[in-house]
């Protein structure tokens, strides 16, 4: 439910600098007190420079074969958004080179880095995705947990 609001409020969000993301995010914070807690990152790409604030465990990365780089590699992952106490933490402007790939916690602690790594870097943009989150399954087919992807490139 609470990252519902926050998908439903970051539609409408156009952010002109990364401390608009954060300040996003700070508001969204104290939104959604009243409705629960989830983690959020929000990203803007703008003439090929992406930007943007992040809290809790979903994750943010530029991938260049071989490498990739963490964007939301320093952001607090407690107290999440929807505490009121929540510590949006800023990242970029990054130029893009590669991919650029946004995921919750669900694919970044059940699939190995290098198995990301491997299948955002190799595969067609469009199946990308679906890949990743195939990669995150167990052997029944079941998730062990929500898992959203982006990819964009």
């Amino acid at each position: 439910m609470s990252a519902d609001a926050v998908l439903s409020q970051a539609r409408a969000f156009v952010p002109t600098s990364v401390t608009d993301c954060v300040q996003f995010l700070v508001n969204l914070d104290q939104q959604l007190r009243a409705i629960g807690q989830t983690t959020a990152v929000v990203a803007s790409v703008v003439n090929g420079q992406v930007m943007g604030a992040s809290v809790g465990d979903s994750g943010a990365w530029l991938l260049t074969p071989p490498d990739f780089v963490d964007l939301t590699e320093d952001q607090n992952r407690k107290p999440l958004l929807g505490s009121g106490l929540a510590k949006p933490v800023a990242f970029g402007p990054y130029s893009i080179s590669g991919r650029l790939l946004v995921a919750s916690d669900g694919l970044f602690k059940y699939v190995a880095c290098e198995r990301i790594r491997e299948l955002a870097t190799t595969l067609p943009l469009a199946s990308t995705a679906g890949a990743l989150v195939d990669a995150a399954r167990l052997p029944s087919g079941a998730l062990q947990d929500d898992v959203a992807v982006i990819v964009a490139g």
